[in-house]
């Protein structure tokens, strides 16, 4: 085993991307045997993110400006098998560079260099999420994500951002954030792809407390008077689940509901109206 760690420190990155492709398999069945890759991949992570990062490894590991986005991805999904790095100061720098990841949000006009940048990001994004109690981290990721959400001719950037939220949605930190970035996550409601408008309403159904449930289920309710039969009937029962566990009061439960009735007609189940 430490023969192979060492490999990690090999002068070639081809060399060390199939070795942690390796780890990344050994990681996945036996992750008690190999808590001792956390340090040396955070440190790895590091230096593939360092400023003179493209000069030191060469070219011909520069993939449309990215450094070995394959390797970097390898690393994100091993150190998901662990909690952070217990050495303060390794923590430290790899929360630096995922800031500075989650930071530069700048789309390009070459969609390759998109890609391989966005490969990296929404890898680092699942790593927070794992992580959860990083405040800093969770609020640039959510900054990130919200801002994919308006990417024009991105549709998958903007499925995968919608997919992330719901994912992080269960984080208080995130939750919080979320509520500054509702209007954009409700005009993904008028996608004019069914897959991204069901993800919204899954992000808008998360995201859901006492404190904005009123102007949720308003939404909703509106968004359900545009008859999108596509995904009616899950509205209409998410509908009714926000109004019974938020209520504010019973006047507005009951107004609530008979609007529901009203717009949906037959899409409303006995299960509802029961």
């Amino acid at each position: 085993r430490d023969r192979l760690i060492d490999l990690l420190e090999d002068p070639s990155l081809g060399v060390v991307t199939s070795v942690m492709s390796l780890l990344l398999g050994l990681v996945s069945h036996w992750p008690e045997l190999w808590t001792y890759v956390v340090n040396k991949c955070c440190k790895l992570m590091v230096k593939l993110n360092h400023p003179t990062a493209h000069k030191d490894f060469g070219s011909e590991y520069v993939y449309y400006k990215t450094v070995n986005p394959w390797l970097q991805v390898k690393i994100l999904r091993i150190l998901q098998y662990y909690p952070p790095p217990d050495k303060p100061d390794v923590y430290s720098k790899l929360c630096d560079v995922l800031k500075r990841l989650l930071s530069d949000t700048t789309m390009q006009k070459n969609v390759n260099t998109n890609n391989a940048a966005h490969c990296v990001l929404f890898e680092a994004v699942n790593y927070i999420i794992h992580i959860e109690n990083n405040a800093d981290l969770i609020k640039a990721a959510v900054g990130m994500l919200s801002q994919r959400l308006t990417a024009a001719n991105q549709p998958n950037y903007r499925y995968l951002s919608l997919d992330l939220m719901q994912r992080m949605s269960h984080i208080p930190d995130a939750a919080e954030q979320f509520k500054k970035h509702q209007t954009i996550v409700s005009t993904a409601l008028k996608d004019n792809d069914v897959s991204l408008r069901r993800r919204a309403l899954d992000v808008l159904y998360s995201m859901c407390d006492t404190g904005n449930s009123a102007q949720i289920v308003d939404e909703l309710l509106d968004y359900l008077n545009g008859t999108d039969f596509a995904i009616r009937e899950e509205l209409v029962l998410r509908v009714a689940i926000l109004a019974e566990k938020f209520s504010p009061h019973l006047q507005w439960y009951v107004d609530t509901i008979l609007k529901l009735m009203t717009l949906a007609g037959n899409y409303v189940s006995d299960q509802v109206t029961g």
